[in-house]
């Protein structure tokens, strides 16, 4: 699934730096709202606004968790990319828009991205978003797991969603192989990921 739509390409020298700075993270993220657009034939719009907002919030849950990078830099990162997650999600920071039409899409199956647009986008830039960064950062291999390709977890994602916006961070975890926090997801104390073991890469990947 990622593989096919990779839009966070490899002219990004560093891409925790692109991330965090919100003009290059708006472009990241407006390229590959277009890229998931054309691919799943849905259509998404980012509200600037809201996006600035949530970015903002973000900025600060990071200054508030620089000790964790020095405790597990592996799991410091993909904390807080489900954090930033969270953050869009609540903040409604990318809104599907109606299509006239119902073009077919070159995808073979689109039933999640057409059930639930936004969430499906993020979800999927930000997961690209954390093997990258870890990657570069520190020279570990991450990959989601089949959870990803499951409509009904994308169904209890979104109902638990509505409930608990920061639920966002235990089905992050949860699509990336870690044993989710579902009690306390925005606790870094409590993470079951602390310990993890992340694997190196065999060469030199994008």
């Amino acid at each position: 699934m990622l593989e096919d739509l990779v839009t966070i390409k490899g002219h990004v020298p560093n891409v925790w730096k692109a991330a965090t700075r919100l003009s290059s993270f708006k472009e990241l993220l407006g390229e590959h709202c277009r890229s998931m657009s054309s691919a799943y034939g849905v259509s998404v719009e980012t509200d600037d606004r809201a996006l600035a907002s949530a970015f903002f919030i973000w900025a600060q849950t990071i200054e508030n968790h620089r000790h964790y990078l020095q405790q597990n830099a592996p799991d410091y990162f993909q904390f807080l990319v489900g954090r930033l997650l969270a953050e869009l999600l609540k903040a409604h920071a990318v809104n599907a828009v109606p299509r006239v039409d119902d073009v077919a899409s070159p995808t073979e199956d689109n039933s999640i991205a057409k059930w639930w647009p936004t969430g499906f986008i993020l979800t999927i830039f930000l997961i690209e978003l954390v093997r990258k960064v870890i990657l570069q950062e520190c020279d570990r291999i991450v990959c989601p797991s089949d959870k990803l390709a499951n409509i009904k977890v994308w169904q209890s994602f979104r109902e638990n969603l509505l409930e608990e916006p920061s639920i966002a961070v235990a089905y992050f975890d949860d699509f990336m192989r870690i044993v989710p926090n579902w009690r306390n997801p925005s606790a870094v104390c409590e993470r079951n990921a602390r310990a993890v073991r992340y694997d190196k890469p065999p060469g030199n990947l994008d």
